[in-house]
């Protein structure tokens, strides 16, 4: 008798933030997992998602849509977690879309119609900073994802709305008293919002070519000679 075909699989990668994560959707199912303390490396995407799509019924050979967080973040996690979404583009043919990390964030911390900023710690006294405004539909850019620093951010923060940030981040922002009221902690970019905003951005603007798609880094990298 022969077998059913595996259902179509729409799968998120994000891993610009430790420990990095994985959503699957096949129809109407979810499944979603941060990688564990003995597999938190980028690179262990592939199994774990394997074991995601064994559970929802799927394959990886049967993935149709691919959504991929760009950053700012780790630049190992970011260039492993963008090969691996591109490595399986082209072996399954998958629409692919990179969504930057942080819309995610802001989309786990805002409500629908408010405005809040994302600070994440760049280190070398440095910011990443974006504004955003969750609407019904997705997450939209006020200010789009910046380096900044402590000095900078001064003339950059607006009034009264949301900050997302963790307080280690607030003390390196320098932030005073009353921002530091506003703080709103404990979000960090997942799968799962990012799975979101990225199939609905694919319904809107189609998918990307492979080669749009590129870490968010923000800065060079900086290379440290090894003291002798």
């Amino acid at each position: 008798m022969p077998t059913s075909p595996s259902p179509p699989a729409r799968i998120a990668l994000e891993t610009s933030s430790r420990p990095p994560s994985i959503a699957v959707q096949v129809g109407a199912r979810n499944a979603f997992r941060r990688l564990d303390e003995d597999r938190r490396n980028a690179s262990d995407l592939l199994p774990v998602l394997a074991e995601l799509l064994e559970e929802l019924g799927s394959a990886p050979a049967h993935i149709e849509r691919i959504v991929v967080g760009t950053g700012p973040g780790s630049y190992t996690g970011l260039r492993v977690g963008i090969a691996t979404a591109l490595g399986l583009a082209r072996a399954t043919g998958a629409e692919l879309v990179g969504v930057p990390s942080v819309e995610a964030l802001a989309r786990a911390g805002l409500q629908i119609d408010e405005e809040g900023v994302v600070l994440l710690d760049a280190r070398s006294h440095q910011l990443y900073y974006a504004h955003y405004r969750r609407t019904r539909t997705g997450i939209e850019a006020v200010v789009a994802p910046t380096i900044t620093t402590p000095t900078e951010l001064v003339e950059l923060l607006p009034d009264q709305i949301p900050i997302l940030a963790d307080p280690g981040v607030a003390e390196a922002a320098e932030l005073n008293a009353s921002q530091r009221a506003r703080l709103r902690s404990g979000f960090a970019p997942e799968a799962e919002a990012l799975l979101e905003l990225g199939l609905a951005r694919l319904e809107q603007d189609g998918p990307m070519q492979l080669t749009e798609i590129r870490p968010l880094y923000l800065r060079p990298f900086a290379v440290h000679p090894r003291r002798r």
